[in-house]
């Protein structure tokens, strides 16, 4: 459907023009995201370290800190068990857990090309060659897909797989293969995220709904994969078909754990938008909502996803990754429709690109600002580099991590040698603030538990370990100082690593 003001749908571009402009997005995409994967060291969110690479290192090599999640059987194996598989194949070449954890990241970055890829297919649609070119940069340059690229998390994968089911469906005329393999696509996000279910649902009803035959196939390919890979997965895994979506939801829902760990109001993701886009909401708006026009699939998309997580009381930016993608499609889209109203001289393409990456900076540069500050992009590095450093000391027979929370550490993902953690921080660990409950976690190495000692004890045991990492005012009797990183600020803590001669009782 179009407004009648905005003209209609520009003639489709020659095929050399489309592959050419689309190689090229990606091409800046990929470079982009490479750039952030050489030059940051961040760990995104606790949860992509404990909920994702250490029990895929405990499945693979035995070893790591299990999270009440595990012990309680409320997460699938799936996505461990994919980064498992990876651990294992690359270790059979480099040992050394930087090298799988760089392929873990490239295989990411390579997975969200899907992102400026189903911008510029889906842009091209709904605006000619303009709005695939003008959604495509935008998504190739926006912040939140570039900080989320070499994440390894359930939300953006999901995100992907949903992204690339609606291109599959919008391109599937006629070819019963492509409505078959996107169901495959909608199911593999649904059983990566469930959470993400109903908006996928809607999604595939609202594509599909006018077409009866093809909505059954791509209904029968999505349910097969959701039956067999959670249903199946989880019954092979825990017991019970399942179990990570109903008892998952029992636990954060009725019992309310989730809500336990922090409560937002519901305006908390609309004033995300607003606060990274400041001045210049205004225009944004109006290019979203003439977007959301041309597009009614990616608008019910964004709709759906924000009001259904503006009413959990729990919230947090990676929960709604997949509206954050599809935002810079819709604005993309609606920027072009409104140049396409312009004089000739001035819809020129080239003055739909220069917009474009001009509405980009102004994006890029507000969000990251106003919203997310330079210490995202290095936050735990320093403790990162400090593991690493422990990691080569040959003579290490035990590693006393203090100060930081083990939530903040990389665990046995990053440090990947038959030598026991002792995390100071152990019993905070089990502890919600504000709250009564205590979760269960425990700390496998060589799948035997490993005890651990209360902060006020860790001297008493200093003979288990003979290296320490902390903050420099962290030193023991005995230890002296092998090397620091970090610039020692509020947005960039100091650690250090300690050493100690002899070996460890």
């Amino acid at each position: 459907m179009n407004l009648p003001w905005l003209g209609s749908i520009p003639a489709p571009a020659n095929a050399k023009a489309s592959r050419i402009a689309l190689a090229s997005i990606l091409l800046l995409a990929l470079t982009a995201r490479l750039w952030v994967v050489a030059t940051q060291t961040y760990i995104a969110y606790p949860d992509e370290t404990f909920q994702y690479l250490e029990p895929a290192h405990r499945l693979a090599f035995g070893s790591g800190v299990v999270t009440w999640e595990y012990l309680d059987g409320i997460r699938s194996w799936l996505l461990p068990g994919v980064i498992a598989g990876v651990m294992r194949a690359v270790a059979a070449f480099d040992s050394t857990p930087q090298a799988y954890l760089l392929v873990l990241r490239l295989l990411c970055v390579g997975a969200s090309l899907a992102v400026p890829y189903a911008g510029y297919r889906l842009g091209s649609r709904c605006a000619g060659l303009g709005g695939g070119v003008a959604a495509g940069l935008l998504c190739a340059l926006s912040p939140q897909a570039l900080y989320f690229a070499p994440v390894a998390m359930t939300e953006p994968l999901a995100a992907y797989a949903t992204l690339l089911a609606i291109v599959l469906g919008a391109d599937a005329a006629g070819r019963p293969r492509r409505l078959v393999l996107a169901g495959i696509l909608f199911g593999l996000a649904c059983a990566l995220r469930y959470q993400y279910a109903p908006v996928i649902a809607a999604v595939a009803v609202w594509q599909h709904v006018r077409d009866r035959r093809a909505f059954i196939s791509v209904a029968i390919g999505g349910a097969a994969v959701v039956v067999a890979v959670l249903g199946g997965l989880d019954w092979a895994t825990w017991g019970a078909p399942f179990q990570s979506v109903w008892l998952n939801y029992l636990r954060n829902g009725p019992q309310g754990i989730s809500q336990a760990m922090g409560e937002q109001s519901w305006p908390f993701y609309l004033a995300y938008f607003v606060a990274g886009w400041g001045a210049a909401t205004p225009v944004l708006l109006i290019c979203l909502c003439i977007g959301a026009w041309r597009s009614s699939v990616l608008a019910g998309l964004v709709v759906v996803t924000l009001a259904l997580h503006s009413v959990v009381p729990h919230k947090e930016l990676r929960f709604i990754f997949i509206a954050m993608a599809v935002v810079p499609m819709l604005i993309g889209i609606g920027l072009v429709s409104i140049v396409n109203l312009l004089p000739r001289r001035w819809a020129a393409p080239r003055v739909q690109v220069g917009l474009a990456l001009a509405l980009a900076a102004v994006i890029g540069i507000g969000t990251e600002t106003r919203t997310r500050g330079p210490s995202d992009w290095h936050r735990d590095r320093s403790l990162l580099w400090a593991t690493a450093a422990a990691r080569d000391i040959p003579e290490a027979c035990g590693l006393v991590i203090r100060s930081a929370s083990v939530y903040r550490t990389g665990g046995y993902s990053y440090w990947h040698r038959d030598v026991p953690i002792y995390f100071e921080t152990w019993d905070l660990a089990h502890e919600i603030p504000g709250s009564s409950l205590r979760l269960r976690i425990d700390n496998i190495m060589n799948r035997k538990s490993i005890p651990q000692y209360p902060a006020a004890e860790l001297p008493a045991h200093a003979n288990k370990s003979n290296v320490m990492i902390g903050m420099p005012a962290d030193i023991l009797p005995g230890y002296a100082v092998r090397t620091c990183f970090g610039e020692d600020r509020p947005d960039d803590l100091a650690y250090c690593v300690f050493t100690r001669p002899g070996g460890c009782g």
